[in-house]
């Protein structure tokens, strides 16, 4: 999210999550330079059947109405946010595709965890489980707009995906004028991407990647404090969620080392956090 960048997608569904999004979002926009784009899906209510079974839908009404929410909220950024371009727009169809279509033309979409159906503090929903596996942008998924303090947590394992992780991680950290801190956990469970055995599980062999991972970071944003931590932890995610206690916001790639679309340390960590998370995804899936 560098000043270039050119917008962020919101999705937006009158929901308190969803305002905590939009709120996190526009704050963002304001200290990058962009402008966001506030999206709500919109389906037509079935209201019945007439003659021969044909469905009868209501034109104008529930339409209406959500126009004007989405007009509301749209309001709202502007005179809070006044230094950032506002665009809202209301699209018919249902969330996922609808959001998952609008993502290639951003730079970071943002929901909250329980807005557009999804309910992530217990199960990761079909919408947001939809837009981590295929969107085509970063998402980050919001819990709160009130985390002010702590580093930006990311982690970091060697994979090419990580890296880009550590791009927006970093990109993150110059924004807030906040501590970016490199990770990289050491499990039983899993070696790191380019392991070829044991070794690679040597503190000289974690050390090795999370010095990779701070160039990578102080290359991308030379102004940024960057520190570096490994992790010990029965597994990955287990230790992601310790160390994401107090962080401002921890990111992580949507492929580490997982051969699957949705990795089980990504899976398991965007389902427990208690904080802020963002998914990077990698550049080739988009």
């Amino acid at each position: 999210m560098e000043p270039s960048a050119r917008s962020i997608l919101v999705g937006y569904d009158d929901t308190s999550a969803a305002m905590a999004a939009v709120r996190w979002a526009a704050e963002l926009a304001r200290d990058t330079g962009v402008g966001i784009r506030l999206l709500h899906a919109w389906t037509w209510p079935l209201l019945g059947q007439g003659v021969a079974g044909i469905p009868v839908l209501d034109p104008a009404g529930p339409r209406n109405q959500a126009s004007r929410l989405l007009d509301d909220v749209a309001e709202r950024v502007a005179v809070q946010y006044p230094d950032v371009a506002v665009s809202a727009e209301l699209v018919a169809g249902m969330p996922r595709e609808v959001l998952e279509e609008a993502s290639p033309g951003a730079d970071l979409l943002v929901v909250g965890t329980r807005g557009l159906g999804a309910v992530l503090g217990t199960l990761l929903g079909s919408v947001s489980r939809g837009l981590l596996h295929d969107a085509g942008c970063p998402v980050a998924i919001i819990r709160s707009d009130q985390h002010r303090a702590g580093p930006v947590l990311v982690a970091y394992d060697g994979s090419e995906t990580a890296g880009e992780a550590v791009d927006v991680a970093a990109d993150l950290a110059a924004a807030w004028g906040t501590p970016l801190r490199v990770v990289h956990v050491r499990s039983s469970n899993h070696a790191p991407a380019r392991s070829g055995g044991e070794a690679w599980e040597s503190g000289a062999g974690a050390r090795a990647l999370l010095d990779e991972g701070v160039a990578r970071a102080r290359a991308r944003q030379a102004g940024i404090e960057v520190q570096s931590r490994i992790l010990e932890d029965r597994t990955a995610a287990e230790g992601l969620l310790n160390a994401a206690a107090g962080a401002r916001m921890l990111v992580l790639g949507h492929r580490g080392r997982s051969r699957g679309r949705f990795g089980s340390t990504a899976h398991a960590t965007v389902l427990h956090a208690t904080g802020n998370v963002t998914v990077v995804r990698p550049a080739s899936a988009e």
